[in-house]
């Protein structure tokens, strides 16, 4: 009779671990899951695509190193361009869930010449960020792989909200528009830590 309780009792236990489990939210494999800090929110930016599997002339979101405890950074990385001599879009977020706070230049412009950055909140209308790098000089292009803008923000509340690139140009020395470009957005967890 021991041993039938012992086993009724581990039986029971697992069954309510199991049952626990379902609670819990997902286990997302492959994202980069950060604590920013002891007092901090953990934040989680997932992109739409693998910045290994997305095809040339895309333009992505990827989340950044951390930046402190409620501050984080997403990078506008471009992949396989032949020329570029601009770049601009508008970055749709959810206000309630975060703030833009700053940007940083990025690795790909900056070598080859003067570079202007314009970013910043579209006048009434929150939650748009218009983005703009373009060299100042006129036939300078810059071409490959590599960071065009890094994105600063910070975590206000708990939830989940689409960062979306949208209304995306990118100009050739020509000042062309070049044709078929990707923009690849992505989904941020903002939880307490």
């Amino acid at each position: 009779m021991k041993c039938e309780t012992a086993l009724m009792f581990v039986v029971a236990v697992l069954f309510s671990l199991s049952a626990c489990d379902k609670n819990k939210e997902p286990e997302r494999k492959g994202t980069a899951l950060q604590k920013t800090g002891s007092a901090g929110y953990v934040i989680n930016f997932k992109p739409n695509d693998s910045p290994d599997l997305v095809p040339a002339k895309t333009l992505m979101l990827v989340q950044a190193p951390t930046q402190g405890k409620n501050h984080f950074c997403l990078d506008v990385n471009a992949k396989g361009f032949d020329q570029m001599a601009e770049v601009s879009f508008t970055l749709n977020f959810d206000p309630a869930l975060v703030d833009y706070q700053s940007f940083q230049p990025g690795t790909l412009f900056e070598p080859k010449g003067n570079v202007a950055y314009q970013v910043a909140p579209l006048p009434d209308q929150k939650g748009k960020l218009r983005v703009r790098v373009f060299f100042e000089s006129g036939n300078t292009t810059t071409g490959g792989t590599g960071k065009a803008v890094t994105l600063c923000f910070t975590a206000k509340d708990d939830g989940r909200g689409d960062m979306l690139l949208e209304n995306g140009q990118i100009l050739d020395a020509r000042k062309k528009q070049v044709g078929e470009v990707n923009w690849v957005g992505g989904l941020l967890w903002v939880l307490t830590g």
